[in-house]
């Protein structure tokens, strides 16, 4: 009895022994696996996160040509110039002026006179020759050096001017012109050798010819037409029939003039055409004259051409004239001349000056000079231009 119960006993120590055992191990184990749960829990991403990452589509190449447009809320506020797609179709040329000549911006035009730059003494000494002071500093009213002035004494402000020195010269002697009391004449060794003349149109309204043939005047150019500067339209003078009429009657010599505004050579010879088309059965003694001038506060067909454009233009008009056997010529002023051609184009045909200085500074070759815009001819209501030419075209 005493040795089963004692058995008993030891009995039940093991089996709390192995309880306790068994217990520790579960324990040890369930916090292993606790702390690897941990470890693994604190090295994985934010399930919000990963969430993130894995929904992001994989990269997608940009095409080189893909514009990317971004919204900004002071677009409204630009100007259509600090927008880049209004300059979209920039090129390198340089923008056409709209602006007519005779406007503010006309100076665009001008070239502009460099200072001389300074020589050392060095240099110096070695020529020959030093530069006039006149040749950097022209007067308005005379030619200096190598320049002139373009504008006419009346515009109000000079505008100075290489001259090109391949173009042939005026060679006009101030000391041999005179006024014989109503027009400019010009004489060599006291001999007159200029010829007197008036240009008309329809703003000299009806003229009584036989009491202006005795105004003691030698020629009249007449205008036969012109071209709308702004329709392009040819049109015929509405005095130039009357005008024609009355000269032929009253033996005055006559030449013609076209207020061109053609801007291809196709349209000078239309210009042309039609001059030699109404000179017929009129005796025309004088040129034809191809007429170049700038429309005041307007804009006009031509002002956007080129000097070598207007030059081909105007050889156009002059070689149909001289294909019928009449005398071409061109009549610009010294500004349009100086600016608006390519002289050296245009050096072969007579030119007809416009300027009412006195005393003209063109310092090219020209053959008849309209000097006065306030003529007074008996017969002529108003005023009326006044010229002189220095060739006697009725001899030819």
């Amino acid at each position: 009895m005493s040795m089963l119960h004692n058995n008993k006993k030891g009995s039940s120590k093991n089996l709390k022994s192995s309880a306790k055992m068994v217990l520790g191990s579960v324990s040890a184990f369930s916090a292993v696996v606790l702390i690897v749960a941990v470890t693994v829990l604190m090295n994985q991403p934010p399930k919000r996160h990963a969430a993130a990452v894995a929904s992001e589509p994989e990269s997608v190449p940009v095409k080189a040509d893909t514009v990317t447009w971004t919204f900004d809320e002071d677009a409204e506020k630009r100007t259509s110039d600090e927008m880049n797609f209004w300059h979209m179709y920039d090129s390198d040329e340089e923008p056409v002026s709209v602006v007519p000549e005779n406007q503010s911006e006309e100076k665009q035009d001008d070239r502009v006179l460099e200072p001389e730059k300074a020589v050392s003494e060095d240099a110096a000494d070695d020529k020959e020759e030093t530069v006039s002071e006149d040749s950097l500093t022209p007067s308005r009213n005379s030619v200096s050096g190598n320049f002139f002035d373009q504008n006419e004494l009346t515009d109000g402000e000079e505008s100075i001017v290489p001259i090109n020195m391949d173009i042939k010269k005026n060679e006009l002697i101030a000391d041999n012109f005179s006024n014989d009391g109503q027009y400019k004449i010009y004489s060599i060794d006291e001999e007159k050798t200029s010829s007197t003349g008036i240009d008309v149109s329809k703003y000299q309204g009806t003229i009584d010819w036989k009491k202006a043939s005795k105004a003691g005047f030698d020629f009249a150019m007449i205008r036969m037409g012109a071209r709308g500067y702004t329709s392009g339209r040819v049109i015929e003078d509405e005095q130039y029939a009357a005008n024609m009429k009355g000269c032929s009657e009253n033996n005055i010599k006559t030449g013609i003039y076209f207020f061109s505004q053609a801007v291809t050579p196709e349209e000078a010879i239309v210009e042309a055409n039609y001059c030699i088309a109404a000179i017929e059965g009129y005796k025309v003694e004088y040129p034809i004259v191809f007429d170049s001038e700038i429309i005041k506060n307007d804009i006009y067909r031509t002002q956007n051409l080129t000097p070598k454009e207007m030059s081909a233009i105007a050889q156009a008009f002059c070689n149909t004239i001289l294909m019928y056997g009449q005398t071409p010529m061109i009549g610009a002023t010294k500004k349009q001349f100086a600016s608006r051609f390519e002289l050296a184009d245009i050096e072969q045909y007579d030119w007809w000056l416009f300027d009412t200085d006195d005393m003209s500074v063109f310092p090219y070759k020209y053959s008849m000079w309209q000097y006065s815009k306030t003529g007074e001819i008996e017969g002529i209501n108003g005023s009326v231009n006044l010229d002189i030419a220095f060739i006697d075209y009725s001899a030819k």
